[in-house]
Formats: structure tokens, sequence, C-alpha cells
């Protein structure tokens, strides 16, 4: 993999946020990190590098409605499940609320 440009620390996910398409409700994958910017999520849906989506992220009675860019996609060693990252695009003042929540629920 090519030299890290990222800025943000990235936070483990100790706990399952699953993240669904709005436009069909079909879940996408599991949340491994996220940061108030993005997030990267593993799942067995092949997605497109540069597509936009809209998503929704659910974690423990939390629901955040967002859209977000798949900016990479990378293979499992399996060959199963991929590895995307994601950033998020303009947020609702609230579902911005709703992230600091979620986000800072993996700081400590």
């Amino acid at each position: 993999m090519g030299q890290d440009k990222r800025t943000r620390q990235r936070l483990t996910v100790s706990n399952d946020v699953f993240v669904r398409d709005r436009s069909d409700g079909e879940l996408l994958g599991k949340v491994a990190n996220i940061h108030l910017e993005g997030f990267m999520l593993i799942g067995s849906r092949a997605l497109r590098e540069d597509a936009l989506f809209p998503v929704q992220l659910e974690a423990d009675g939390l629901t955040i409605a967002a859209n977000a860019e798949c900016l990479w996609t990378s293979e499992t060693g399996s060959g199963d499940q991929s590895w995307a990252g994601f950033g998020f695009l303009d947020l609702d003042p609230e579902e911005e609320r709703k992230l600091a929540e979620l986000v800072q629920r993996f700081e400590e």
C-alpha cells in the first residue's frame, strides 16, 4: 500500500456499527474504524471507488444519515470481502452532532 496520507486519527470500533445504503436498505458492511471525516468498513458487497452513497450508520440506539464518497477499496486476503474507505459529505448539523457522539464512544 502507498504512503499513508491521513491527517486524522482513526478510532477502532469495538462493537458493531452497521452501514446500510439508504437508497435500497442493503447492508454495505461493518465499520472497522471511524473519525469525524470518514470511516473504513469491511463488507461483502463490491463497491465502486469515487461513487457517492447515501448511507445510514446504525449503532446501539444511534442512527446517522449521511452522504459519503467511497474513496478507495481493497480486497481482503480471503477474497470474499473487501475494505472500503469513505469520506463524509455535507453532514446535516444534527447528524454531525450524532456522529460526534458516536466517535466519542470509541475515544475512551
